[in-house]
């Protein structure tokens, strides 16, 4: 199985450029934090996931390997992983009680930091 990402269309709310500043996990909500800074402004996304079963943040510069598998595919941005390794994890460590459940991989890019979700909601994403 090889990992694909897709990417999820964010119009109005382009995700380049933008840092992880803040998260906040509560009752499996995950509130994510973006910003960027641009001409002295600072400009905010939101993203939330109103559930989850899973979450990782992880520096971006320790995923080599990962980087290369992916050919070059993963930019800054938001994506959603098909033949996901981490949601395997996840239904091996669960004991695949999750089977059948509409559960996705969400994989949120920056300059620095990759965040990976594990969601059976898709975000909502919006600017704060």
């Amino acid at each position: 199985m090889t990992e694909k990402l897709v990417n999820i269309a964010c119009e109005e709310h382009c995700l380049q450029h933008n840092q992880l500043s803040d998260f906040r996990y509560l009752f499996g909500t995950l509130e994510l934090v973006l910003a960027s800074s641009h001409a002295d402004k600072t400009k905010k996304i939101r993203v939330v996931f109103d559930w989850i079963h899973s979450f990782r943040v992880t520096d971006e510069g320790d995923l080599l390997k990962m980087q290369d598998e992916l050919n070059g595919q993963m930019l800054t941005g938001i994506y959603k992983v098909e033949g996901s390794y981490y949601l395997t994890w996840f239904n091996e460590q669960s004991a695949n009680i999750h089977d059948g459940d509409p559960i996705d991989h969400y994989l949120i890019v920056t300059g620095d930091d990759v965040i990976d979700v594990l969601s059976s909601v898709s975000p909502i994403i919006s600017s704060c």
